[in-house]
Formats: C-alpha cells, sequence, structure tokens
C-alpha cells in the first residue's frame, strides 16, 4: 500500500496562501478598528465642543444687559469674555436719590434671600457701570438685606444716592461675575470658566467678538470654535448670541 503526503512545495504554496490571508484579514481588522477609533474621539471632541457651547450661549442669554466685555491679549495668547448673570430682576417703585437713603422697594415675584451680598444695579448702559461707588458711575451698590415683611419688599443697603433713573424703573440684581476664556498653551487651546477646565482640543484662540449695542439692534456676541484632533480636518461652531440691551 502506498503513503500519500504533501510536498515540500505543496506545503510552501500553502502557507504563503494562508499568510496572505491573514494580512488580508488583519489589513481589514485593522482598517475597522482605526475607523471605529477615529469615529469615537471624533464624537468625544464634537461632545465636548457642543456642552461648552450649548453652556455659554445659555449663560449669555441671561446676561444683565451691557455687562458683556470681551478682553483680547494677543501677547497672552487669550480671549476672554466677561458678563453678570440676572439672578433677580423687577420693578422699583422709587428710586432714592439722596445719601441718606438706605432702602428701595421693589415689585419682584420671584426675589429670594439670596440677593443678600450681591449687586444691585439700575440703567447699566456699559460694563464701567457695575463698578462700585468711588471707581463707579454711580449706578451699583450692594444689598445688605432684603425685608419681605413690608409690603412692597424692601432692598436695604448703605448710604448711596442712584445717578440715574431707568426708564422702565427696572433693576437688576446681579450674580458672581462670569469669565470665559480661550487659552494657547503650546498647539493645544482650552476653554476655561472661571479657571475651570471646560473643553480642550481647540485649533484658535480667537474665539470671541462683540457687536456693541445700536438703536435698531440688541448687541450680538459672536461665538467660534474651532476644534481639530490629530491630522484630521477641523470641525466648527459658529454662534451669534443676541443680547437684550434695554436697561
Amino acid at each position: 500500500m502506498r503513503c500519500r503526503g504533501f510536498t515540500l512545495v505543496e506545503l510552501v504554496i500553502t502557507l504563503v496562501v494562508l499568510a496572505i490571508l491573514a494580512l488580508g484579514v488583519t489589513s481589514y481588522l485593522g482598517i475597522g478598528s482605526r475607523m471605529y477609533a477615529d469615529a469615537a474621539l471624533r464624537e468625544q471632541v464634537l461632545g465636548q465642543s457642543r456642552f461648552v457651547a450649548e453652556r455659554l450661549v445659555r449663560e449669555l442669554r441671561n446676561a444683565v444687559p451691557n455687562s458683556i466685555n470681551n478682553r483680547f491679549m494677543p501677547t497672552a495668547l487669550r480671549d476672554c469674555l466677561k458678563f453678570r448673570p440676572i439672578l433677580f430682576s423687577g420693578i422699583y417703585t422709587k428710586l432714592p436719590h439722596t445719601e441718606s437713603s438706605t432702602t428701595m422697594e421693589v415689585i419682584s415675584p420671584s426675589l429670594t434671600d439670596k440677593a443678600e451680598g450681591k449687586l444691585l444695579i439700575v440703567y447699566p448702559t456699559k460694563p464701567a457701570d457695575f463698578a462700585l461707588s468711588g471707581s463707579g458711575t454711580g449706578k451699583a451698590t450692594v444689598i445688605n438685606k432684603v425685608d419681605f415683611d413690608s409690603n412692597p419688599i424692601k432692598l436695604e443697603f448703605s448710604n448711596f444716592q442712584f445717578s440715574h433713573e431707568s426708564p422702565e424703573q427696572r433693576f437688576y440684581i446681579a450674580d458672581d461675575e462670569v469669565e470665559y476664556c480661550a487659552i494657547s498653551i503650546g498647539k493645544n487651546v482650552k476653554i476655561e470658566r472661571n479657571g475651570v477646565l471646560m473643553a480642550d482640543g481647540l485649533t484658535k484662540w480667537k474665539v470671541f467678538d462683540i457687536s456693541q449695542p445700536v438703536l435698531t439692534r440688541n448687541a450680538v456676541v459672536h461665538i467660534l470654535l474651532r476644534f481639530g484632533y490629530e491630522d484630521n480636518a477641523d470641525m466648527f461652531l459658529n454662534y451669534e448670541v443676541h443680547i437684550p440691551n434695554v436697561p
């Protein structure tokens, strides 16, 4: 009986064919894994870019009129946007005009004791109006106490003389100042909110631009966020936020 087996040539050919198949399968799996990793990274960048953009836009829409200020610092490679959010607002019944006055009667259904220690401002027309007396324009003071027992509610503060009336008798109580900064560090650009990292991976640090209000339109904040990763194409998020400028 004759034994059958593989010749050396057949074995070499089989190994070559298997190597070619293995190389093809490996390349196919490698391309798939790279595509998945690229898609995951892109989704991560999109997620953080949308997060910071949506939060910034929402906070800007709640800013006190005319509190927005852009600080562009080319030497430090920083572009910052500062503003004060509205904590409470309402109508005052009478504005004190003498330095001996220490209270102001107001109507504001949402007002709470969280207003104590916050900035009270009447008729702001520019960022400088938010400075306190001494360096300010006589439009802002700090609330010492909210008296809910009186009707209407009284806001108590230190002796202060308001310099201007609001045409609609509006007042604003501003929350603590918020600052968003795009900072360039080497090849990476990051965005911080009051010093806390919100997003990184930007490719351009000039982010903010303000069109000041005029009689025919509100102030407009232009936001251009340009994100990139590795050698892939940049992704752009472009926003125009209209800020009411009626004080």
